[in-house]
């Protein structure tokens, strides 16, 4: 076998230590008890994924630096870039709603791609750039806050919502943003994390000064290593934090749900939007946009919005507190079943932030005085908080106490 390929590897997802064998290139190693991917064996995906992040950066100057959408109502027209949504909830005292916006629809792709470029250039000059390890473990962490298809979905959704009242007009930032999102999927996809971190020097750790120490396998760069058992320590390759689980796991996780909760009731009972036609105002909560695409005879947005906003929201909440309570009373109920329920909720969590960029996209189309003006409600803040903290609450949750009790 390559002595670069690691011969054991440990599933994160249930914890089981398994024999790699030898694979041909195009093969993956999937965990024999929970099935998720353990390792897969490729050409080197370096050289592919660096053309893609240049092209990727292209994009981005040209997304940014032209209209993204325009709107004629009478006569007059209002323009946007994406930046206008952004600045104009920063400049109505939502701030932190405009952050979020910004972060995850702008600024992270961006350091993604910026990041990849730096990690990626000097490996093809046979060097290695400084901190990679730091830099490529952020990245990856920070892959579930990149949102760009949700934003764009939070924009075909308001053109519908306006179409039939208004005329609107595609920019040239509205493709390149499309064009951005397929190439940083592909770069993604493409890329085997494996590649870098193979070429990472592991340092000599320290050993524990009672001398006890314990297997463990560092969540990401997935390097199998002792540690010592009285204390943690560093990942000797990435330098990520190495523990035998994730430490109060259960705590913040339940503290997390408990705080989603409690926010879930006013995000749907507060206005999400107000409108206001010729000086008259209506408020919207998420239901009621709902019923507003369903009367319309947009039935297929509603369910969108139904699933994204609504359900998906609700449905991690219930999985999360059921998956709290499986661990705590030991529960000995199919632990592949249950850890499928967690890794759809870890996936879809992100989808619901759709809804947060519809608003951001109308808010930046209809300013139209005297004609019309959308507004954000109270409810996209309590809104997009529990997006976060359900998101937060499922990155914190440890699956491997879930078989840690069937093993007992």
């Amino acid at each position: 076998m390559d002595s670069t390929i690691p011969t054991t590897v440990t599933c994160h997802d249930c914890g089981l230590t398994q024999q790699l064998p030898e694979m041909p290139v195009g093969t993956k190693a999937i965990c024999t008890r929970c099935g998720s991917v353990l390792f897969q064996k490729t050409n080197d995906t370096t050289q592919r994924t660096l053309a893609l992040s240049l092209t990727g950066l292209i994009l981005f100057a040209i997304a940014n630096a032209y209209p993204f959408l325009s709107m004629q109502v009478e006569g007059k027209i209002q323009e946007t870039t994406l930046l206008t949504g952004i600045t104009w909830l920063f400049t109505h005292h939502m701030q932190g709603l405009s952050a979020l916006v910004l972060l995850t629809s702008i600024a992270i792709p961006l350091i993604q791609l910026l990041a990849l470029v730096f990690i990626l250039t000097p490996i093809q000059m046979g060097k290695l750039a400084p901190k990679t390890g730091t830099i490529f473990r952020t990245v990856r962490h920070l892959m579930p806050w990149s949102m760009m298809e949700v934003f764009l979905l939070g924009i075909l959704v308001s053109m519908i919502k306006l179409g039939k009242m208004a005329t609107l007009i595609p920019g040239t930032a509205i493709w390149a943003y499309g064009g951005l999102i397929l190439v940083l999927i592909a770069a993604f996809a493409g890329l085997n994390p494996h590649d870098i971190w193979k070429r990472l020097p592991v340092t000599t750790s320290e050993d524990s000064s009672d001398g006890l120490t314990q297997s463990a396998t560092c969540h990401s760069c997935s390097l199998e290593s002792d540690i010592p058992q009285t204390h943690h320590t560093a990942c000797p390759r990435c330098g990520a934090g190495m523990h035998v689980r994730k430490p109060k796991s259960l705590e913040r996780t339940t503290a997390l749900v408990v705080a989603a909760i409690v926010l879930y009731i006013p995000a749907n009972l507060l206005p999400i939007t107000v409108t206001q036609v010729f000086g008259s105002s209506q408020a919207d909560t998420i239901m009621s946009g709902v019923i507003f695409f369903m009367l319309s005879g947009s039935w297929h947005i509603a369910l969108v919005i139904f699933i994204a906003s609504i359900l998906i929201p609700l449905l991690k909440l219930i999985t999360l507190v059921y998956l709290l309570l499986s661990v705590k009373f030991r529960h000995q109920w199919k632990p592949e079943t249950r850890t499928r329920m967690y890794r759809l909720t870890e996936a879809v969590g992100r989808w619901s932030m759709v809804d947060v960029y519809v608003v951001t996209v109308l808010v930046a189309l209809v300013q139209l005085d005297p004609f019309a003006a959308i507004q954000a409600g109270p409810g996209a803040i309590y809104f997009a908080a529990v997006v976060v903290i359900t998101m937060l609450a499922a990155e914190s949750f440890d699956p491997r106490l879930i078989w840690d009790q069937k093993e007992e």
